[in-house]
């Protein structure tokens, strides 16, 4: 059964093959990267995010972006960006936009750098038409946005809040517009890359066919080690295989989209690959090689209810050699759930201002509906514009926004 109505909106997103160097002088370094913003996660390595298309101004412009659960904004390059990079990337114009008061300086730890006003501007996703949505206009720039893979020009950031003061994240729009009959998205990110396939962002409704049993209910996380308006759950427990991981205690995980391995802490990672066969840890690459074959599964429990990564999903082949993608993040406390998990589930994320939580549940393998995203492998029909719905979910207000984050960022380069 389909639980939504002419009210949801669906964007289909593809995911191309990573691309690796045939030299063989080329490290595992350049499969994968990531640098962390200070409150987000955006992968940069290519082809690490799942890519779909929006539309920004009137009359529209087309873009190819990532859709990130792990960051709060639009952020797309600018007609009148000055940089290095600048060229390599689609540009916006900011010809019905207005201007805003803000502006955002994004600094990574290698120097690389992007910054520009926040302006507003009409965004359609999938059909669903969001008037006055803030917008990162990137205008000064040695930032690679296409690093993400060819032809991508920005993000959209699906966070359901974000700490950084007089920002406003898209879904605080959709929200206080009264866009959707219900305040959630459904992810479903299928495994198989074959024709251009990765899987569907459905806004507003939750397609039931691509998931077996109920929903498993979880609420965001109030760890003081969560990041306020990012989507961290409390994992009751961890395993590798049908072994609990030594030293681990009920901590908070970040689903984020944007990355595409499982992120851990250094002591997490010596202690999950301790019960894999044959896993060595790279000093020089900072990840574990393991055997390219194996039956070692990725564990992890929500609500009691446990969630596995078959080995094969989270084991990358370059060059003969595999790598685990279950990777440490050197000195940084903190996990991430990329990919590799998010490929096995089905999730639900409900923003609804003081019930925020994701709904879980096993992704059903027997679905005819798997690989063939949307209705019959189309997009739900959105109009042009989208009045605000009758009787739509109204709880409390969206919570103020609190706190002034400086966006600096240290570089965790994997493999590199």
């Amino acid at each position: 059964m389909l639980n939504f109505s002419s009210g949801a909106f669906e964007v289909l997103v593809s995911k191309p093959t990573v691309q690796t160097s045939s030299s063989a002088t080329s490290n595992l370094g350049h499969i994968f990267q990531s640098k962390y913003l200070g409150n987000s996660i955006v992968s940069n390595a290519q082809n690490l995010g799942y890519v779909g298309q929006i539309e920004l101004g009137n009359p529209p412009q087309s873009f190819q972006v990532v859709f990130d659960t792990g960051s709060d904004m639009i952020v797309i390059t600018s007609n009148e960006c000055q940089g290095t990079t600048c060229n390599k990337m689609a540009h916006y114009t900011c010809t019905s936009c207005s201007k805003t008061a803000y502006s955002y300086n994004i600094t990574y730890g290698d120097g690389t750098w992007g910054a520009g006003p926040i302006v507003e501007d009409q965004v359609a996703i999938g059909g669903l038409v969001v008037q006055n949505q803030q917008i990162l206009d990137v205008t000064r720039s040695n930032l690679d946005l296409s690093s993400y893979g060819a032809g991508v020009a920005g993000l959209v950031g699906l966070m359901p809040t974000t700490p950084v003061a007089n920002a406003v994240t898209p879904l605080t729009t959709i929200y206080q517009a009264k866009l959707l009959n219900q305040n959630l998205f459904s992810v479903y990110l299928t495994s198989s890359l074959n024709s251009n396939q990765g899987g569907s962002f459905l806004f507003g409704g939750i397609d039931s066919t691509k998931y077996k049993g109920t929903l498993n209910q979880v609420p965001l996380s109030t760890s003081a080690s969560a990041t306020k308006g990012m989507w961290y759950l409390d994992a009751d427990a961890a395993y590798a295989g049908s072994v609990a991981v030594s030293g681990y205690s009920k901590a908070p995980w970040l689903f984020d989209t944007g990355t595409s391995f499982i992120a851990v802490p250094s002591s997490f990672a010596q202690a999950f690959h301790a019960s894999i066969p044959g896993a060595v840890f790279s000093s020089a690459d900072q990840v574990y090689t393991v055997p390219c074959t194996g039956t070692t599964t990725f564990g992890i429990t929500f609500n009691g209810v446990n969630y596995t990564v078959p080995y094969t999903d989270y084991v990358a082949q370059n060059q003969g050699s595999c790598v685990s993608m279950v990777m440490p993040l050197g000195n940084y406390e903190m996990y991430i759930l990329g990919d590799p998990f998010l490929r096995q589930v089905y999730a639900v994320y409900d923003f609804t201002p003081g019930s925020i939580q994701i709904g879980l549940a096993e992704v059903d393998p027997s679905s005819t509906s798997l690989g063939n995203e949307g209705l019959s492998g189309s997009p739900v029909s959105g109009g042009p514009t989208i009045s605000p719905v009758s009787g739509a979910t109204t709880t409390s207000a969206a919570k103020a926004l609190a706190g002034l984050v400086v966006m600096s960022s240290a570089v965790l380069a994997f493999m590199a």
